[in-house]
C-alpha cells in the first residue's frame, strides 16, 4: 500500500509539472449556487449553513439539524447558458455534517462551420466565389460537470471547519474534453453570537485540468474571506436584517481586471443584504464582483423554502438577463434529527 501511495503522488506530481496556470481556468466554478446567494451578490461563505454549504463553505454543514435536499435551475444570458445544481446533505453524529453535490453548466446547439467552408480555389484565401455549404454545418454541446463530496465538523460552539473534494468533467467540443480534481478547505468562527467570520481556500491543491488534446491547466487557489452580521431589530425575531461581505483574493496577476490589485495579488468583493419577516418572507439585494446589482426574494414554508434571484446583464453588450430559482426541502422528523 505504501508503494502504491508513493506511485500515485509521483504520477500526480509529473502531471502538475507539465501543467500551466491559466487566468480564469476555473471560472466556471465561481458562478455560485442557490438563489439566495445570487440575490445577495454571492456573499455567502459566512452565511450558507444548508445543503449549499458543500459548495460555499463546508464548515457550514456542521449546522444541519435534519437531512436536506436542495435543487437549483438558472437560465443565464436569456436562456443561452443553463446552470443547474442539486445536493443532499445530512447531519452526522453530534457535531458533523456531510453533503454530496452535483453542478452542471452547459450550452447546447453550438453551430460548427469548420467543415462547411468551401474554398473554390483551394488557396486558403476568402474570395467572392467561396461559400458555406450549409448541409455540412453541424452542432455540438459544451458542458462542465462537478461532483462534490463535503464534510463539516464543529470543534465547539464557536468554531467549525470542513473540506470538499471535487471531481470535474469538461467538454469543450466533440473532440476535446477534460477531467480534473481539486480540494477546498473552509472554516467558520462565531466571534459574537450575531457576527460570523469565515474563510475558504478554494482549489487549495491547485486543481489540475487535463485535456484530451494534451493541454494541462492548473486552477490557481483563491482565498475567500467573509463576514455576516445578524441583527434582530426588535429582539423578537420578527424582523431580522443580515448584511454580508465576501472578498475573493486571487494570485493570478489579473491586474486592472480586478477591483483591487497589488502586483500579482488581486481582490474582488461581494456585498449582500437580507431582510426576513417572521422567518417567513425574505427580501434580498446585492452587489457583485461584476459591478452589478442583484435582487431576490424567498418564502420559507414548513420544511420547504423557495427562493428566486434576478441579475441583469443588459448593459453588458446585450447579454440579457439571468433568472435563478432554487428550493430546499428539509426532512424534519424526529427520527432524522441530529443526535444530541
Amino acid at each position: 500500500m505504501h508503494r502504491y501511495t508513493v506511485l500515485f503522488f509521483l504520477l500526480i506530481g509529473t502531471q502538475i509539472s507539465h501543467a500551466q496556470f491559466r487566468a480564469y481556468a476555473g471560472e466556471f466554478l465561481q458562478l455560485g449556487t442557490g438563489a439566495r446567494s445570487l440575490a445577495m451578490g454571492n456573499a455567502a461563505i459566512a452565511v450558507a449553513n444548508d445543503a449549499t454549504a458543500g459548495y460555499w463553505n463546508p464548515a457550514g454543514l456542521s449546522d444541519l439539524l435534519y437531512p436536506t435536499v436542495t435543487g437549483m435551475h438558472e437560465a443565464r444570458f436569456d436562456n443561452t447558458v443553463l446552470h443547474d445544481f442539486a445536493a443532499i446533505a445530512f447531519p452526522l453524529g453530534k457535531n458533523g455534517g456531510a453533503a454530496i453535490s452535483v453542478l452542471h453548466i452547459g450550452i447546447s446547439d453550438i453551430k460548427d462551420t469548420r467543415s462547411a467552408f468551401v474554398d473554390v480555389y483551394g488557396d486558403g484565401i476568402f474570395h467572392g466565389d467561396d461559400y458555406i455549404d450549409y448541409s455540412k454545418v453541424t452542432s455540438f454541446g459544451n458542458y462542465d460537470w462537478g461532483i462534490l463530496f463535503s464534510y463539516g465538523q464543529k470543534k465547539d460552539s464557536l468554531f467549525s471547519y470542513g473540506a470538499t473534494a471535487k471531481l470535474i468533467f469538461r467538454k469543450l467540443d466533440a473532440e476535446n474534453h477534460a477531467t480534473g480534481f481539486g480540494v477546498d478547505l473552509g472554516v467558520r468562527y462565531h466571534i459574537l453570537p450575531e457576527l460570523t467570520l469565515a474563510a475558504v481556500g478554494q482549489d487549495i491543491t491547485t486543481t489540475l485540468l487535463s485535456y484530451s488534446s494534451g493541454t494541462k491547466e492548473l486552477v490557481s487557489p483563491t482565498l475567500k474571506l467573509g463576514a455576516a452580521y445578524l441583527w434582530d431589530i426588535f429582539s423578537n425575531t420578527d424582523h431580522l436584517v443580515m448584511p454580508a461581505i465576501d472578498a475573493d483574493i486571487r494570485f493570478e496577476n489579473l491586474g486592472s481586471q480586478a477591483e483591487v490589485h497589488v502586483g500579482p495579488v488581486s481582490s474582488d468583493f461581494h456585498f449582500g443584504l437580507e431582510y426576513q419577516f417572521k422567518k417567513l418572507i425574505a427580501l434580498r439585494a446585492g452587489y457583485n464582483d461584476l459591478k452589478m446589482l442583484t435582487l431576490g426574494a424567498g418564502v420559507h414554508l414548513p420544511r420547504l423554502s423557495i427562493d428566486y434571484a434576478f441579475q441583469s446583464f443588459s448593459a453588458q453588450d446585450q447579454l440579457g438577463n439571468t433568472h435563478r430559482i432554487s428550493f430546499s426541502l428539509s426532512l424534519e422528523q424526529e427520527k432524522w434529527k441530529r443526535q444530541n
